[in-house]
């Protein structure tokens, strides 16, 4: 099942909304723990996805530090989207319930 087919699914505009976020929120995450902790595996699979990262060999540890760069940078992003979801959408929605 797509992603397009499981946000057309979702009842409401607030779980479309939602689950929209919580996409961005872990595509980035599961990124970048992939390339944090096998990083010639998770640049070899973007070398081949995207051939525009380098490839990587046993010995290569500047590439690999690359990778591992790169993984906290896609989990900090996944990070800031989380916080970004918190605190423009679950939070004031959270407020609204407790006032009522």
């Amino acid at each position: 099942m797509t992603v397009a087919a499981i946000v057309l699914q979702a009842r409401g505009a607030f779980l479309q909304l939602f689950l929209i976020y919580l996409i961005l929120c872990t595509v980035p995450l599961g990124l970048g723990v992939f390339l944090l902790f096998a990083p010639r595996r998770g640049g070899n699979f973007l070398n081949d996805a995207f051939a525009i990262f380098p490839h990587v060999e046993q010995g290569d540890t500047f590439k690999k530090l690359f990778y591992r760069i790169l993984g906290i940078g896609f989990m900090l992003v996944s990070l800031f989207y989380g916080r970004q979801t918190y605190g423009n959408l679950v939070r004031p929605i959270a407020r609204y319930l407790m006032r009522n």
